[in-house]
């Protein structure tokens, strides 16, 4: 065997790998399994980055990924699954519903927030990533901690951001059915943030809406009550 016919292999070889690793842009729509409904605000992530996504109002979503990753699709309510890309075309992803049982709560003259306990173990996980960074390290390492738990924490804020921020309908509903004023709506608005805060990233959005209007009922009759 030649060394020229070696060389030509290796080069080869290396070919193939740099075209199997190269990015693109993976699409599909993300539906109900029982009911085929498009499903949106689904987090999608490339397996072991930071890199993801969420589906749209129509439950469509592109990402940018390699044939050697795999994503991970998950949503509160269902079960997460994961696909390899390796032979991924623009399709279907059906996610099977999980019910989450909430706690049996007995209401006494106080709301009670149904959601209250159940991310606990989520919370102290992520307490855990964020625990403080040892001395030690250097700087370039220091620096590439901080911005990976950033990206983390914008990527779990995305829903409410889409929902509370971006919706100008969100905030316009609600002046208009409880008769806020701007700086009325943005100081419940910061009360509610500061109640929920270890709550609300991990919500869907209809469940987050549903929390968010609760919470400003609440806050309109107390108003009246006084």
């Amino acid at each position: 065997m030649s060394f020229r016919f070696i060389i030509g292999m290796a080069m080869l070889l290396l070919i193939s790998g740099t075209v199997s690793a190269q990015q693109e842009i993976m699409s599909g729509i993300v539906v109900d399994s029982a009911t085929f409904a498009p499903l949106p605000y689904v987090t999608i992530q490339v397996k072991g980055t930071y890199r993801g996504t969420t589906t749209d109002a129509k439950g469509k979503f592109s990402v940018q990924a390699s044939r050697t990753d795999t994503l991970v699709f998950s949503m509160i309510g269902y079960k997460p699954i994961e696909f390899e890309l390796t032979d991924w075309e623009e399709s279907v992803v059906r996610l099977t519903e999980q019910p989450t049982y909430l706690k049996s709560i007995t209401i006494q003259g106080e709301e009670i927030n149904p959601y209250e306990g159940i991310f606990d173990e989520e919370n102290e996980r992520i307490r855990k990533e964020n625990k403080r960074i040892p001395f030690y390290y250097n700087r370039w390492k220091k620096e590439k901690i901080k911005l990976g738990r950033v990206v983390k924490e914008n990527f779990r804020a995305q829903t409410y951001v889409d929902v509370v921020i971006r919706n100008p309908e969100t905030k316009t509903g609600l002046m208009k059915k409880y008769q806020l004023t701007e700086e009325q709506y943005y100081s419940v608005l910061a009360d509610f943030n500061q109640k929920n805060l270890m709550i609300m990233y991990h919500l869907t959005a209809p469940e987050l809406m549903s929390l968010l209007s609760n919470f400003y009922a609440r806050h309109a009759a107390e108003h009246q009550n006084k």
